[in-house]
């Protein structure tokens, strides 16, 4: 069975929490360890194109080098290189599963390149998600900020379609972000009574320290 990722290409990535130390030892394996020949390649391509699973894992773990390599020069980017190590272990066990039906001729540039499309595409995945969250941020304190102008403008609360018009939103995307806001006051909320539950609170003993403070 292969090291990482089992029996299913198709198994989610970055569930297994492998170290770097975890993933320089199996490059350290893989280099060491005999790549097949080309005929002995070919007949593993055959067999794990047909679903032997064994002719699969020695492929793997025979070129999870390549892996490592593409996860070091796409280090600092926004995945860790284990995380990295283990999206390029996908497109390596993908590539290796669709070599041949796939018409190319060069082994290594193919599965090279699939490992590669993969990590990009889990980068690019994570910089979107960090980029969603930060204009959900900057929304969040438009809103605030919005909400405290009309307010002092109209001496009240103001209505959603009011706001919708200062920040030159749509409704529904008022509505939206005025109830994340709403959620996470709420939260903050919650956060601040769990340290204020007065049968938590020793009032007698708050007293005794407070008196003994006015004598002093």
């Amino acid at each position: 069975m292969n090291p990482l990722m089992g029996s299913s290409p198709n198994r989610e990535p970055r569930d297994q929490g492998l170290d770097e130390q975890r993933v320089e030892d199996l490059a350290a394996a893989a280099g060491r360890e005999n790549r097949p020949d080309p005929v002995e390649r070919e007949r593993l391509l055959d067999a794990a194109a047909r679903g032997d699973q064994g002719a699969r894992d020695s492929l793997t773990s025979a070129h999870l080098d390549w892996v490592v390599s593409a996860a070091r020069e796409r280090a600092d980017r926004g995945l860790s290189q284990s995380d990295l190590f283990q999206e390029g272990t996908i497109g390596l066990m993908e590539a290796i599963q669709s070599f041949l039906s796939s018409g190319s001729a060069d082994f290594e540039a193919f599965v090279r390149a699939q490992v590669a499309r993969h990590m990009d595409r889990a980068l690019g995945d994570e910089q979107k998600a960090v980029d969603d969250s930060r204009m959900l941020l900057q929304a969040a304190h438009d809103y605030a900020e919005a909400e405290i102008r009309v307010r002092l403008d109209l001496g009240r609360a103001p209505t959603t379609a009011e706001l919708a018009v200062k920040l030159e939103w749509s409704i529904q995307r008022t509505e939206e972000i005025g109830q994340m806001v709403a959620d996470a006051r709420r939260r903050h909320d919650e956060e601040i009574l769990q340290y204020l539950e007065l049968d938590e609170i020793d009032l007698d003993a708050l007293t005794e320290d407070q008196n003994g403070a006015d004598g002093s």
